[in-house]
C-alpha cells in the first residue's frame, strides 16, 4: 500500500536523515535508506540499462572505492563533462560518500571556458563522455591538475579509443570487490558540489554548496510537489543543471525509479514517457514549446504522465494554457530559484495553476508562488529595506539552503550575502497573501526617458502573438533616452509576420514607452545549458564601448 504523501514525508524525516538536532543531513543517506528500504525496486531505466536500488548502490559502492584507488581523498574535486547517463547519480553519490566534492560541467561551455572552469576548482579527475574526447588534447595542454580522463560510457566503447591516456570507467568498477557503501568523515557543512554558474555575467563562478543545502532543498519540494515512490522521474533536462541534481536526490530519497534520456529532443522525451510509463517531469518552457511543435506529439501515449514542474525562465500564460489544453491530465507545479539557493525559493503549486478562475486566481499564473518551508523572503530597496506589499525592489532571502559561498571569491561572496541575507538580484514584488512576482533581473530593467521598463512585461506581451514562438527584450544604448526598447523575436514559422506588424501588436497592449523601438527576426535565441536565454549575448553587441545612459 502507498503511503499519503504526509506520512511519507515524516518516514523520510525519521528514517532517512533523523532530522533531530545533532543530526547530519549527509547527501549520501538518500541512496542508502533508498537501497535499504527498496532493495528491488527498480531504479534505473537507461535505455538497454536497468538497475535495481540494490545493484545502484554496489555498483555505487565500487566506484568510490576505484576513486580511492586513484588517490581521491576528501576536499578533492571531481569533475564530470557528461551528457544524462545513470552514471552521473552513480558519480552523485559515489564521489560525495568519500567528502569529495563534484563539479558538474556544462556541455556548451567551450574548450576554454572548460579550461578555465578545471584550473579554477583545481579538479584532478573528470569523467567524460565520448561526444567530448575531442576536446581532452586541448584541455591537457591547458590545465595543469587534472590526473586521470576516464571514458564513462560502456566498456564495449573503449575497444575503439585509441589513446593509453583515457580510462574506463566500467573497468575500473569492475575491478573492484564487492563492498558497502558508506561515508566516513563527512560533515554536512562540507561541500558537495561546485556548480559553475552559466556564465551569463562574465566569468562563471563556482557557486559551493554543502551536504545539508542540497538535502534541505530536497525536503523543500518534498513539502510542495506530490510525489511517491511510485513515481518514474524522467531525467530530461541536463543532468549537469542543479535542478536536474535536486530532483535526483529527492526521487532517491523516495525510492522512486530514474528514467534517463541522453539529451533532449522532443521525440526522445515523448517516446521515454510513453515507454517509461513516465509519471513526473522536469522541463523548461522552451522545451515544452518543442514538444508541443513536434509533428508526431498526438500519436504517443502520455497517460501515465501525472505532473510537470517547470522553471529557469517564466513561462507565459499563452503557452501555460496550451499546455494545459494539450495535456489535460496533467498537474503543473513552478519552481523558482537559483545556484545560490540549491536551487528552489518559491513554488506555485498545483492549486494555483487555475484556469477560468477568479481575476485574483488569473493573476496568479504570473507568479513564482510562495516561499517553500525554512525560506524566508523579503523585498528591499537599494538601502535594504523592507518595502511594502505590491511595491518592486530586490528580493534576498535566507535559509539553510543558502550556498556557503563562491569558490576562490571571498569579495564576491560578501557582496551577495550581506548579514546572512541572500542577495538574489532579482526585482520583484509581493502581493498580501505573500505570492512572489518577478518582474525582471536587477540588470535587465529599462530606463528609458526616466520611466522603468520591465523586459519580462514587454516578453510576456510579445509571446501572447500567434506568431511568435519566442523572444527576448533588452534596452540597447540611446543618446536622446538613455536607452530604448529592443526585441528579438523567433517566429513558429519564417515570414509569418515582420517586425512592424510585432510593432503595431505591442502597441495595442502597452504603453508606448514599453513598445519595442526595433524588432530582430532570428533563427533561434543563443541559451545557456540550463536552457535560460542568453540576453546578455544578444545585448553586448549593443553595448559594447557604452558606459549606462540613463536621462
Amino acid at each position: 500500500m502507498l503511503l499519503s504523501r504526509s506520512v511519507l514525508a515524516r518516514n523520510i524525516f525519521k528514517n532517512v536523515f533523523k532530522y533531530e538536532e545533532g543530526v547530519k543531513m549527509i547527501f549520501t543517506k538518500s541512496l542508502l535508506y533508498a537501497a535499504r528500504t527498496y532493495p528491488e525496486k527498480l531504479a534505473i531505466i537507461d535505455g538497454k540499462h536497468k538497475f535495481s536500488y540494490r545493484e545502484l548502490i554496489n555498483r555505487t559502492a565500487k566506484l568510490k572505492q576505484s576513486l580511492q584507488g586513484m588517490g581521491i581523498k576528501k576536499g578533492d574535486r571531481v569533475g564530470m563533462l557528461m551528457l544524462n547517463d545513470f552514471r552521473y547519480i552513480e558519480l552523485m553519490y559515489g564521489v560525495t560518500a568519500l567528502g569529495a566534492i563534484v563539479v558538474p560541467l556544462n556541455i556548451r561551455s567551450n574548450p576554454e571556458e572548460l579550461a578555465f572552469i578545471l584550473n579554477n576548482a583545481g579538479v584532478t579527475i573528470l569523467y567524460i563522455h565520448k561526444e567530448f574526447l575531442p576536446v581532452v588534447p586541448y584541455l591537457k595542454g591547458n590545465v595543469s591538475g587534472v590526473r586521470h580522463f576516464i571514458l564513462a560510457e560502456d566498456a564495449k566503447l573503449m575497444e575503439s579509443i585509441e589513446s593509453d591516456d583515457i580510462e574506463s570507467y566500467e573497468k575500473l568498477i569492475d575491478a573492484q570487490p564487492d563492498g558497502k557503501l558508506a561515508y566516513e568523515g563527512v560533515d554536512d557543512e562540507d561541500i558537495v558540489g561546485i556548480f559553475y554558474t552559466g556564465g551569463t555575467t562574465g566569468r562563471p563562478k563556482g557557486v559551493m554548496l554543502t551536504h545539508k543545502n542540497l538535502t534541505v532543498n530536497s525536503y523543500h519540494m518534498l513539502a510542495n510537489i506530490k510525489c511517491a515512490e511510485d513515481d518514474v522521474y524522467l531525467h530530461a533536462a541536463p543532468m549537469f543543471h542543479l535542478a536536474d541534481q535536486a530532483s535526483t536526490n529527492l526521487f532517491t530519497m523516495l525510492g522512486a525509479t530514474h528514467a534517463i534520456i541522453r539529451m533532449f529532443t522532443p521525440q526522445g522525451v515523448l517516446q521515454a514517457i510513453q515507454d517509461a510509463k513516465v509519471t513526473v517531469c522536469t522541463l523548461v518552457p522552451t522545451m515544452l514549446n518543442f514538444l508541443f511543435h513536434d509533428p508526431e506529439f498526438q500519436n504517443y501515449n502520455l497517460s501515465s504522465l501525472r505532473r510537470l514542474t517547470y522553471g529557469a525562465s517564466p513561462m507565459s500564460i499563452a503557452l501555460l494554457k496550451k499546455s494545459q489544453t494539450m495535456m489535460p491530465h496533467v498537474k503543473f507545479n513552478q519552481a523558482f530559484g537559483m545556484t545560490e539557493a540549491a536551487p528552489v525559493l518559491t513554488i506555485l503549486k498545483e492549486k494555483d495553476h487555475i484556469i477560468g478562475g477568479t481575476e485574483k486566481e488569473e493573476k496568479r499564473l504570473n507568479s513564482c508562488g510562495q516561499a517553500v518551508q525554512g525560506v524566508e523572503i523579503k523585498v528591499v530597496n537599494p538601502e535594504g529595506n523592507e518595502v511594502p506589499n505590491h511595491q518592486v525592489g530586490e528580493l534576498i532571502a535566507r535559509g539553510a539552503n543558502i550556498m556557503k559561498g563562491y569558490w576562490d571569491l571571498p569579495e564576491e561572496t560578501a557582496h551577495a550575502i550581506r548579514a546572512g541575507w541572500y542577495y538574489t538580484g532579482d526585482l520583484g514584488y509581493k502581493d498580501e497573501d505573500e505570492y512572489y512576482y518577478i518582474v525582471d533581473r536587477a540588470k535587465d530593467m529599462i530606463i528609458t526617458g526616466g520611466e522603468n521598463v520591465y523586459s519580462i512585461e514587454v516578453e510576456e506581451v510579445l509571446s501572447s502573438h500567434p506568431a511568435i514562438l519566442e523572444c527576448a527584450v533588452f534596452g540597447i544604448p540611446d543618446e536622446r533616452w538613455g536607452e530604448t526598447v529592443k526585441a528579438c523575436v523567433v517566429l513558429k514559422t519564417p515570414d509569418l509576420v515582420t517586425g512592424e506588424d510585432i510593432i503595431s501588436f505591442a502597441k495595442q497592449h502597452l504603453a508606448t514607452y514599453k513598445v519595442p523601438k526595433t524588432v530582430v527576426l532570428l533563427d533561434e535565441l543563443p541559451k545557456s545549458g540550463a536552457g535560460k536565454n542568453l540576453k546578455r549575448t544578444l545585448r553586448d553587441q549593443f553595448w559594447k564601448g557604452s558606459r549606462k545612459l540613463v536621462n
